[in-house]
């Protein structure tokens, strides 16, 4: 009988149309924002942090208004816990020649793999910069930033002990919810061979997310706060997206033996394996929804990997997802918080290339020269 379940399987092609909210950008995203635009003048290189469970979804267009045309390495976050196909994203980012990289965060390897490609730029500008390379690491909320500036600064000054503490190698507060860091920082120095320097930043949400899909697989990976989204939406969005990638139930075979599109039935047999059932036969639905998708959040083993994009699972072709890239730049330029970047460093890269410089402007100028060791 299972086995003919197995079968006749047919997963969702279609998830249900919640009223869930589509909006999380809070005011200090937007000094955030405006605080970019006037430190882009000084900023040589941008790295720019993603999600690779969710490649799509944590693309802010908002950063190619306030920063341009600057010169950018995609930084891929959570390789450990993604199964991204790198042919996609390799005829994805060839169409516009981009670098990009994978990474964990915490990783002191794959740190130094970002220290020798942010080196190579350096050593290949001309002249090199007599103060030393800014760049500027930018992301959506909880992606690792912050914990990739530690990394990064570890590795920068590894063959530097006497000249720095290891407890002064760590400038960037961290946390398992996004939110921790609000203020742009000061200029951090990542290495001094060759000169590197940082700024750290806050997390920048969008105003709104094009549809639920999106903020579901934002929540899923972290970007909002575990009780913005009802756990059992996201755990029904979880199952939903991982019947997609794998209609044999394998994901959560642990708990059921066959495949299922119902999120109660599954919840159930979580609380069964967790001797969470009452005796009248019920139980916590939240909590065991909450359990289970924070398995897929943290990636507590190997087997908590996935994707939660759909256009990502979707999608085979990289000029698809350029067209998807491009339609929402045109959907945010719209929007009123678009409308005041305008109004601050002008319409188009070209004018914000070009622009006067403002006394705010010069006043980060004179704010930064003094560099955090």
């Amino acid at each position: 009988m299972i086995n003919l379940i197995k079968m006749s399987f047919i997963p969702r092609r279609i998830f249900p149309n919640f009223n869930l909210p589509l909006s999380n950008f809070k005011g200090h995203q937007q000094k955030a924002l405006t605080k970019f635009g006037h430190l882009s003048p000084q900023i040589d290189l941008v790295l720019e942090l993603r999600d690779c469970r969710a490649p799509i979804s944590t693309i802010n267009v908002l950063f190619d208004k306030v920063l341009g045309k600057k010169d950018r390495i995609i930084i891929y976050t959570k390789k450990d816990l993604s199964v991204i196909n790198n042919d996609l994203l390799q005829k994805w980012h060839g169409i516009n020649n981009e670098k990009y990289i994978f990474v964990d965060s915490r990783s002191h390897k794959d740190a130094k793999k970002v220290i020798q490609l942010i080196s190579d730029y350096y050593y290949n500008m001309d002249p090199p910069p007599p103060l030393g390379l800014r760049s500027m690491i930018i992301g959506m909320p909880n992606i690792g930033k912050s914990t990739l500036v530690n990394s990064l600064r570890a590795v920068g000054y590894s063959n530097q002990v006497d000249s720095i503490s290891k407890k002064k190698r760590k400038v960037a507060q961290t946390g398992g919810q996004p939110g921790v860091t609000k203020t742009t920082s000061e200029v951090i120095r990542l290495s001094e061979e060759p000169d590197i320097l940082a700024y750290d930043t806050p997390g920048v949400f969008l105003p709104t997310v094009k549809d639920n899909e999106t903020m579901l697989a934002l929540s899923l990976v972290g970007c909002v706060h575990n009780s913005f989204i009802d756990p059992v939406i996201q755990a029904d969005y979880l199952l939903y997206i991982l019947n997609l990638q794998d209609p044999s139930g394998s994901k959560y075979r642990e708990y059921i033996d066959h495949p299922t599109n119902s999120i109660d039935e599954l919840l159930y047999h979580i609380a069964l394996k967790r001797n969470k059932v009452r005796a009248n036969g019920s139980f916590d639905e939240s909590g065991m929804a909450s359990h289970w998708t924070n398995l897929w959040k943290n990636g507590k083993s190997d087997r908590y990997k996935g994707l939660f994009d759909l256009q990502t699972i979707i999608e085979k072709d990289g000029k698809k997802l350029r067209v998807l890239f491009n339609a929402e730049k045109e959907r945010v330029s719209t929007m009123s918080v678009t409308e005041k970047l305008n109004s601050s460093f002008g319409k188009s890269d070209a004018v914000n290339a070009r622009r006067k410089r403002t006394a705010k402007d010069r006043e980060y100028d004179l704010r930064n020269q003094l560099f955090r060791l």
